[in-house]
């Protein structure tokens, strides 16, 4: 399940980010804020705007995709924010576990477990970071 969030992840971001550069050199953080500053409305009518020019649509096409491109906004914003209750709600359960844990050892042992705990951020950090190049690559 891991695999999949994550391989959707690196998808959506690396076609999220072709698909939406405008030329104007934004950096990625300036163009997400700019986009994230947008009404669903207004973000359906920046993509369809976009893909008219790029694809030559006729203006019924570009009406059609237009509310294809607001269902999928909205859906998708959806989405985000049920992912960050989900996440805000995994990290107290951890925080939680990790203090019920603390509270059985010694200092010594805490020590121990906290190295460990850091040791455990910075693998999965590697791993996330090797794992989105190598699905940006293919």
């Amino acid at each position: 399940m891991k695999r999949i969030a994550m391989i959707a992840a690196c998808i959506l971001i690396s076609t999220s980010v072709g698909f939406s550069q405008d030329g104007k050199g934004l950096t990625e953080e300036e163009r997400k804020k700019e986009m994230n500053d947008l009404t669903p409305e207004e973000k359906a009518e920046k993509r369809t705007q976009k893909l008219t020019t790029e694809l030559s649509l006729t203006d019924e096409q570009a009406v059609k995709i237009k509310a294809i491109n607001l269902a999928h906004i909205k859906e998708m914003d959806k989405i985000h924010e049920e992912m960050k209750a989900l996440r805000k709600k995994a990290k107290e359960e951890r925080e939680k576990t990790k203090n019920e844990i603390e509270d059985v050892l010694t200092d010594e042992q805490k020590e121990k477990f906290e190295a460990k705990i850091e040791e455990h951020k910075k693998k999965r950090e590697e791993h996330k970071k090797e794992k989105c190049e190598h699905h940006q690559h293919h």
